[in-house]
C-alpha cells in the first residue's frame, strides 16, 4: 500500500495488481478495485501485470518530500523472461501518483502496444480525452488541417478534447483522460508528446493511457502544415525493439483525483511545481530574431554583432530584461557552434573590415558580450540537430549525418548556402544529425555553459527522424531528452528553452517539464495571446508558455498596459528590436515588468479561465490562484466588449476569510473583500474598451492549513503511560471547532486496520493490535467542512497473558 493524508493504492503481490485506488476526502470514494496495472504487447502476445509477482520492495524517501515503492517484478507465463520495475511516488497533500514501468527482456523482443496505467472506473463516468498540440505557426481555431494526410487529419486548435458519452467506450490520439463522476473525476496525464502513437481509452469499465507505436508512420517537423500520415489500421506500423539485458522505460503517468470545482487544476499544478518540474528561474528575455535587415546575413540569421548588442543592452537593461539572448546569428557555422569571431570566422568572410561577412564579436567566449549585458545573463539560441556542410565538423565526421535524408539535405544546402532561393535556413545549415553526434552536441552545449557564461538556451529546428543503420526516431528522441536531463541535473542554473511554434518536438508535457516552451512566432494580438493561455492552462503550466511580447506594430493597435498585462502568466520574452520602440512605450512596459518581478510568484501558480473564450473579444479574465495559501491574482481585459462593468466570480476561494486587493502596476491598495464576495463574483469597471485590470488578491490573515500532520498531535491521540491493548485501544478524537468528524483512517506500522464513515463520530476503538512490541499509529480524521488532521504516535503493545485454567478435582486430589 502507498498513500498520503488524501489518497491510497493498494496492489496484490502474487499477481500484480490493483486492488484499490482510493480518494478519501469528502466522504471517500474507491476508483478502483482489482485492475491490472500495466499492459505490454510484445511479439503479439498481450502481457498483464498479472503475468508479474512482486519479487521485493523498496522504499526511497525523495529530496523535494514524498515516497518512492519500488517493486521488482518477476514474470512468469507469458511473461517468462522479462523482469520489470514497477515505481509508484506519493507526495504530502498531494492527491495523486506518479507511475512508470521499465522492462527488461532476456531475450530480443518487439513491443508494439503499452498501456502505462490502467483504473477501473467502471461504467458509471463521463470520459473526456484531451490532446495537446503545438504548432502555432499555422495551427488556429477552425484550421481545416494538412491539405495531405493519411488516417487522421489533426485539423483544429492547440487543445482538442473528446467527450465521450457515459459508460460508452471511446479512443482516441491525448495525453490526458478525465473520467468525471458525480463531482468528482479521476485524471492521468502521460509525460509524452502528440505523436500519433500517444493514446487515451475508455472502454466501457476502465480508463487507460496507452502508447500504440503501430499508430506512427514519420515525423515532418515543421512540414506537418502540409502533409501528416499516421497508419489508420490496427496492425503493421511501428514498434520499439527491446535488447537483452537493456531496461527499457516505458513514460511516466501521473494518476490523480479531484473533488469539486477547481481542484483538478490545483492538484496537477501542485504535482508539478512542488515534485515534477524541475525547478528554472522564470526569467524576463530579450531574444534578437527581429533584429535582421539582412545588413550581417543573407537568410535566416539575425544582424546581431557587438555593436548592436552595445545599442541594446541599455534599453534591455531599462526594460528591466534579466537574460539577453542571442538568436541564429552568433555561430559562426551551425554544427561547429563556435562564436562568430576572429577565431572562428564565417566562411563567407574575405578578410575585408568593410564585408557584411566580417566577424561579429571580438572573442571566442562572449567575454566583450557578457560585460555589454551585465547584469543580464547571456542567452543563446541553438539548432542542435542540424548542422551546415561548411562546418570543420561535418567535413571531419561526414559519418555522423543521419542517412539518406542528409545527401539531400546537404546537397540542398551547397545548392544555395545563402538561402536566398530554397530555404532562408540554408544560411544557418540544414544538414540534420544522427545519434552518433549527440557526444559532440553535448560537448559544444557544456563548453557554452562552462567557458562563456551561457545561462539560457533556446533549442529549435529539432525533427525526429530515421537514420538508416543509425538510430530510429524515437531513440533520436530519447537520446535528446537524456541529454536535457543531464545538463538540467548538472546545471539547474541553465534554463532550456524548446522552440514548438511548428511542429511536435516534446510538447506538451515532455518540454514543460524541463523548461519553457517557445509557444507562438509572429505577431500576436491581445485575444491571441490570451486564448492560448485560455485554452492551454492549467493543462499546460501557463508561466511555461513563451509569447512574442510588443511584437511588431502591436503598440501601436493596442494599449501598451493591456499587451503587457496578457504577458504576465506565461513566460515573458520580447522579440522586438528595443532600438524601434519609442521611449514612452518603454517606459510603461518597464512598469509592468518591475511589477512581474516584484509579484513573480503570484504569476508562477495554477491558471484558471475565467469566462469565455477571448477570441470572441468579449470582456475576458485569468485567475492565478493558490488554492492552499489562498492567493493569486486576477487580470481582466475589457477587449471589444460595449459593457464597461463586468461581474468576475473566482474560483477556488475558501469560505470564512478576507483578502487585500493590490492594483498592478501601481501597487496601489484598492480595497477589502471577503470570501463570499470573491466567490460570488466582483465588479470590475473599464470606461474604455481594450483595457486591463489586474489585481493581486492576498488573504488578510494567512489562512489555517487545510492539512495538518504528520507532526505535532492535531487529532489529540492521548498520551499513555502503559502499554496497549493488544485486544482493543479506544480513544476520543478531537472535533474541529465548529464542525464534526465524519471519516476516520487507522493504520498500524503503514498497514490500514481501520476505515470507518459517519456523520458525528466521537470514539474510534482499535482491535488485535501487535502485542509486545513498539508500534506507529497513524490516525487522519476529516472533518465535515472540510478540514482534515493527521496524528502519528508511537505506542507499546501488551504481552498476552498466559491463559491459565482453573484447578480440577484431578489436581486437587
Amino acid at each position: 500500500m502507498l498513500g498520503n493524508a488524501v489518497v491510497e493504492r493498494d496492489w496484490s503481490r502474487s499477481a500484480l495488481r490493483t486492488t484499490a485506488l482510493i480518494d478519501k476526502r469528502r466522504g471517500g470514494r474507491r476508483w478502483s478495485t482489482d485492475s491490472r496495472d500495466f499492459l505490454l504487447d510484445v511479439g503479439g502476445a498481450t502481457i498483464g501485470s498479472e503475468d508479474f509477482r512482486v519479487a521485493s520492495v523498496g522504499l526511497e524517501r525523495l529530496d523535494r518530500g514524498g515516497i518512492r515503492v519500488t517493486m521488482r517484478l518477476a514474470g512468469s507465463g507469458p511473461a517468462a523472461g522479462l523482469t520489470a520495475l514497477r515505481t509508484a511516488e506519493a507526495y504530502p497533500g498531494v492527491a495523486g501518483f506518479r507511475m512508470q514501468t521499465i522492462v527488461t527482456s532476456a531475450t530480443p523482443l518487439v513491443l508494439s502496444k503499452a498501456a502505462l496505467d490502467l483504473a477501473g472506473v467502471g461504467g458509471a463516468i463521463t470520459p473526456v480525452l484531451r490532446s495537446f498540440r503545438a504548432g502555432t505557426d499555422w495551427r488556429e481555431p477552425g484550421w481545416p488541417g494538412p491539405p495531405l494526410w493519411v488516417g487522421y487529419r489533426q485539423a483544429g486548435d492547440v487543445r482538442q478534447d473528446l467527450t465521450g458519452s457515459p459508460g460508452k467506450p471511446v479512443e482516441a490520439n491525448a495525453e490526458w483522460l478525465d473520467a468525471r463522476a458525480s463531482g468528482r473525476s479521476l485524471f492521468m496525464a502521460m509525460e509524452r508528446n502528440d505523436l500519433p502513437s500517444s493514446r487515451a481509452a475508455y472502454d466501457g469499465a476502465t480508463a487507460s493511457l496507452r502508447v500504440d507505436y503501430t499508430k506512427d508512420v514519420i515525423d515532418l517537423g515543421p512540414l506537418e502544415e502540409e502533409a501528416h500520415f499516421e497508419n489508420p489500421s490496427s496492425g503493421g506500423g511501428r514498434a520499439r525493439a527491446l535488447q537483452p539485458g537493456q531496461p527499457f522505460a516505458l513514460e511516466p503517468t501521473f494518476t490523480g483525483f479531484a473533488v469539486g470545482d477547481g481542484d483538478l487544476e490545483w492538484q496537477w499544478h501542485k504535482y508539478l511545481a512542488a515534485h515534477r518540474v524541475v525547478p528554472y528561474h522564470h526569467t524576463v528575455a530579450w531574444n534578437s530574431d527581429k533584429v535582421d535587415q539582412n545588413q550581417r546575413s543573407t537568410g535566416s540569421k539575425d544582424d546581431m554583432d557587438i555593436q548592436a548588442v552595445e545599442q541594446i543592452a541599455p534599453i534591455a537593461r531599462r526594460l528591466g530584461v534579466e537574460t539577453f539572448v542571442l538568436d541564429d546569428g552568433w555561430a559562426s557555422r551551425d554544427g561547429d557552434w563556435q562564436p562568430d569571431s576572429p577565431q572562428y570566422p564565417e566562411p563567407r568572410w574575405d578578410g575585408s573590415p568593410t564585408s557584411k561577412f566580417r566577424p561579429r564579436y571580438p572573442d571566442a567566449t562572449f567575454a566583450a558580450v557578457r560585460r555589454a549585458i551585465a547584469p543580464m545573463r547571456l542567452g543563446l539560441w541553438m539548432s542542435p540537430l542540424e548542422f551546415n556542410p561548411s562546418s570543420a565538423t561535418y567535413r571531419a565526421h561526414p559519418q555522423w549525418a543521419c542517412q539518406p535524408i542528409s545527401n539531400g539535405l546537404v546537397a540542398a544546402n551547397l545548392a544555395d548556402p545563402d538561402g536566398n532561393t530554397v530555404s532562408s535556413s540554408n544560411e544557418a545549415g540544414i544538414g540534420a544529425w544522427s545519434n552518433w553526434a549527440y557526444p559532440h552536441i553535448e560537448s559544444r552545449i557544456r563548453d557554452a555553459i562552462d567557458h562563456w557564461g551561457a545561462r539560457y538556451f533556446k533549442f529549435d529546428f529539432m525533427v525526429w527522424l530515421d537514420c538508416a543503420g543509425q538510430n530510429d526516431l524515437y531513440s533520436q528522441h530519447d537520446a535528446f531528452v537524456a541529454m536535457l536531463d543531464r545538463l538540467r541535473r548538472d546545471h539547474p542554473d541553465v534554463v532550456l528553452q524548446t522552440d514548438e511554434t511548428n511542429d511536435y518536438r516534446l510538447f506538451p508535457f515532455e518540454s514543460t517539464l524541463r523548461g519553457p516552451t517557445w509557444f507562438q512566432n509572429g505577431y500576436p494580438d491581445v485575444p491571441s495571446l490570451l486564448h492560448n493561455l485560455w485554452l492551454l492552462g492549467p493543462y499546460v503550466q501557463s508561466y511555461s508558455i513563451g509569447q512574442h511580447v510588443l511584437g511588431g506594430d502591436s503598440w501601436k493597435t493596442n494599449d501598451v498596459n493591456t499587451l503587457m498585462a496578457a504577458a504576465l502568466p506565461g513566460a515573458i520574452t520580447f522579440w522586438t528590436d528595443l532600438r524601434r520602440l519609442p521611449a514612452p512605450v518603454i517606459d510603461t512596459a518597464a512598469r509592468w515588468v518591475a511589477f512581474y518581478r516584484s509579484h513573480r510568484d503570484s504569476f508562477s501558480l495554477a491558471t484558471y479561465a475565467l469566462l469565455g473564450d477571448p477570441l470572441g473579444r468579449d470582456w475576458a479574465a485569468l485567475q492565478e490562484w493558490d488554492r492552499d495559501a489562498q492567493r493569486g491574482a486576477l487580470l481582466a481585459f475589457r477587449q471589444d466588449a460595449g459593457a464597461s462593468t463586468k461581474r468576475i466570480a473566482l474560483r477556488g476561494v475558501r469560505p470564512g476569510l478576507r483578502f487585500h486587493l493590490i492594483e498592478g502596476p501601481s501597487g496601489r491598495d484598492a480595497g477589502t473583500v471577503t470570501s463570499a464576495e470573491l466567490t460570488r463574483g466582483i465588479d470590475v469597471t473599464l470606461s474604455s474598451k481594450g483595457q486591463t485590470r489586474v489585481l493581486l488578491i492576498e488573504p488578510a490573515k494567512a489562512p489555517p492549513p487545510v492539512l495538518r500532520g504528520p507532526t505535532g498531535n492535531p487529532a489529540l491521540l492521548p498520551k499513555i503511560g502503559h502499554c496497549v491493548g493488544p485486544r482493543s485501544f479506544t480513544f476520543a478524537l478531537h472535533r474541529p471547532r465548529g464542525s464534526r468528524v465524519v471519516q476516520v483512517y487507522a493504520y498500524v506500522d503503514g498497514r490500514r486496520v481501520l476505515h470507518r464513515r459517519g456523520r458525528d463520530i466521537r470514539r474510534v476503538a482499535l482491535h488485535h493490535l501487535p502485542a509486545g512490541r513498539r508500534f506507529t499509529l497513524r490516525i487522519e480524521v476529516f472533518a465535515a467542512n472540510g478540514a482534515e488532521a493527521i496524528s502519528v504516535r508511537r505506542y507499546t503493545g501488551c504481552k498476552k497473558k498466559r491463559h491459565r485454567r482453573p484447578p480440577s478435582d484431578r489436581d486437587i486430589g
